[in-house]
């Protein structure tokens, strides 16, 4: 769908991000949408999807917000393949270094176990669910935008609470987390 300059085209849209995430879906059947989000592209209107696979190997899928026609899909890239890319290399790892600092082999073990559970509990809500988080929280970051230091601030800390809270949980525990945590959105 073609926008021109300056044009306000959130609400131009003639399909849902659940849509696109089907659309996408279709596209590459062996993986899951993750992520989608509403952009301007060379002058058109298009869903940009992110798609992931067991392997954890990520594919973008540009979908055609007025048909919800399929217009590109990306080579699957490897989680692996950013280990050759040395800026994100070095960036990722000082994250990594920072946040596993002070834990044991084991506790670093059980750390990534989690959060590819987490990862799992994601890929298993439905695509309705997953359209209704990623627009919860690209409201939340829109907020985020408009709070002081010390809200932001408070709200890291209360973030860092609920993932302690949550990291722990069983894989259904996860899921059943989750479920109820987008049942809680649309009330």
């Amino acid at each position: 769908m073609p926008i021109e300059d300056g044009q306000n085209f959130r609400e131009l849209s003639k399909i849902s991000l659940v849509e696109a995430m089907s659309t996408a879906e279709e596209a590459v059947p062996d993986s899951k949408a993750i992520y989608g989000k509403l952009s301007v592209i060379n002058g058109y209107l298009v869903y940009k999807v992110v798609m992931m696979d067991e392997d954890r190997g990520h594919n973008r899928v540009l979908v055609d917000a007025g048909t919800g026609e399929q217009l590109y899909v990306s080579d699957t890239i490897s989680k692996d393949s950013y280990k050759n890319k040395r800026s994100y290399d070095k960036k990722h790892n000082k994250k990594m270094k920072d946040y596993f600092k002070g834990m044991t082999p084991e506790e670093v073990a059980e750390k990534k176990k989690q959060f590819k559970e987490m990862g799992d509990a994601w890929k298993s809500l439905s695509i309705q669910d997953r359209a209704a988080m990623i627009i919860h929280f690209m409201q939340m970051k829109m907020q985020w935008d408009t709070m002081s230091d010390d809200q932001k601030e408070l709200k890291k800390q209360e973030m860092k609470e609920q993932w302690k809270d949550f990291l722990p949980l069983s894989p259904e525990e996860k899921k059943e987390k989750l479920e109820d945590y987008v049942k809680s959105l649309k009330n």
